[in-house]
């Protein structure tokens, strides 16, 4: 769901993540435990790419809400989005069609 959505999207759905965690650390301060027993992050991690993940999951869990941090995860989101899209259209692009009759598979 979240790959659908466009920069304001993804921007409201990361400041709400980031109330979510505080809410439930300022009741519970133990990040190891609430580490090991949510599935919060992982529509997320999905969507990150593995270099900007660690930066994401440190905001999140300090609540570290500067623009440029904000900026920077939902521009790798964006960019991971635009250049799998790409590489499925090139890989489209590239298969050759050929009519069977006549024609050897392997030609």
């Amino acid at each position: 769901m979240l790959n659908q959505f466009n920069k304001t999207e993804l921007k409201k759905s990361l400041f709400d993540l980031f109330d979510i965690v505080l809410i439930h650390l300022k009741t519970d301060p133990n990040v190891d435990t609430f580490l090991d027993n949510t599935l919060l992050f992982e529509e997320w991690e999905e969507l990150i790419p593995e270099a900007e993940y660690p930066i994401f999951i440190m905001a999140v869990l300090n609540n570290i809400r500067r623009p440029i941090i904000i900026d920077t995860i939902i521009s790798s989101i964006l960019n991971k989005n635009k250049s799998s899209s790409l590489e499925r259209q090139k890989i489209f692009k590239n298969k050759k069609s050929f009519s069977h009759s006549g024609e050897h598979p392997f030609n």
